[in-house]
This record gives C-alpha cells, sequence and structure tokens, in this order.
C-alpha cells in the first residue's frame, strides 16, 4: 500500500463493508501495489487511465478501488459482465460498452449524472489490450457530456505503482491531445511491456 494515506473526498466515498477494505488492504499489501498522488476534490472527474495491455490490470485496480474504499464509475467490455458477475461488477461502479450500441453507454452516463453531485468515471482509452497506434476519444465526449475535468493516470508493473497525475485540458486538436496523452502514457510499463 501507499506511504501516506490517500485522500478520499467524501462524495466519493463507497461505504461498503470493512471486511472488503481490509481484503482489499491485504491484496495490495500482498502484491506490493501502491498509490501515489491524491483523488482531486472536483465534484467531476474523468479519470483516463493507461497503459491497458492485460487483464491484471482489470484485477489491480478492484484490489485498489476495495483498499481505498472509493466509488469509481468504470467502463469496461460489455462481455466481461457475465451471469453470475454482473451484479458484483455493477455494485463495484462498473459500465457496460457494447461498442454496437454506444446510445446504451451515453443513457448509463446521463443517468450517472442525474444521480450524482460528483464522480469520478475511470476510462482505458485503448480500448482493447492490445498495442494501439491511436487511442479512442470517447472519454472526451464523456467529459464534455457530463461537463467534467480530465484527469490523467498510470499503472506502472515495473515498480507497482498507481499513479494519479494532472489534469489534462483538452485544446481544439483532438489529434494532437491524443499524442499528449499517448506519449504520457509512455512513462509506464504495462504488464506486457511490448504492447505499452
Amino acid at each position: 500500500m501507499s506511504k501516506y494515506k490517500v485522500f478520499i473526498p467524501e462524495h466519493l466515498r463507497a461505504n461498503r463493508p470493512k471486511i472488503l477494505k481490509f481484503i482489499g488492504s491485504i491484496l495490495m499489501k500482498i502484491t506490493g501495489w501502491k498509490w501515489r498522488g491524491h483523488f482531486p476534490k472536483d465534484e467531476r472527474v474523468v479519470l483516463v487511465i493507461g497503459p491497458h495491455t492485460s487483464n491484471w490490470d482489470f484485477v489491480v485496480a478492484m484490489f485498489a478501488l476495495l483498499s481505498l474504499d472509493i466509488h469509481i464509475h468504470w467502463i469496461g467490455k460489455h462481455s466481461i459482465f457475465k451471469k453470475g458477475f454482473r451484479r458484483i461488477l455493477r455494485k463495484m461502479g462498473g459500465i457496460p460498452v457494447n461498442r454496437a450500441n454506444p446510445a446504451a453507454l451515453k443513457k448509463e452516463i446521463q443517468a450517472i449524472t442525474l444521480k450524482y453531485k460528483g464522480f469520478i468515471i475511470g476510462v482505458a482509452p485503448e480500448g482493447t489490450r492490445r498495442k494501439v497506434t491511436r487511442l479512442k476519444t470517447g472519454f472526451l465526449r464523456i467529459a464534455k457530456q457530463t461537463n467534467s475535468k480530465i484527469m490523467l493516470a498510470g499503472l506502472d508493473f515495473s515498480n507497482k505503482t498507481i499513479e494519479l497525475g494532472e489534469f489534462f485540458i483538452p485544446s481544439n486538436d483532438k489529434e494532437k491531445d491524443l499524442v499528449v496523452i499517448q506519449r504520457y502514457f509512455s512513462n509506464f510499463s504495462g504488464k506486457r511491456s511490448e504492447l505499452s
């Protein structure tokens, strides 16, 4: 775990059973993962996380969410929301996305915006575990739709650190913005570094 207490704004506290926080903390400690940085107090944030190269990214993220008892909505491929796991993944903040039905995601995001005054929505802009040459732009649309700030975060398997970075202010040049974010992710080593 982190050497210092990570600040969790009041509106992001999940208030799950204490045993879940304990389990998450133990798993973070056993696996050697730690945090660097703090979550923002800003009411609405889209957290852009990368690089995404392995299913282990999801496992580490779940350990981390439990250990901090933080409520973060996160977007995941609809195929992981299988029967038997769907309810628990939803309770953990999961939002299934099916590229064949983008209207459903827009509706889910709208529901979050109406229900919560403040929130964080986590997005992996690669949209896949394979190496990509161009990030997907959905996070820009979500930030605009929800009037949210964009914050960058890196997942580094070389030193087992989840690093919360700075806010990113989009320009009017979408392609330039994607290059800047991809360059940020290049500072971190994914589980499969050849795909980072």
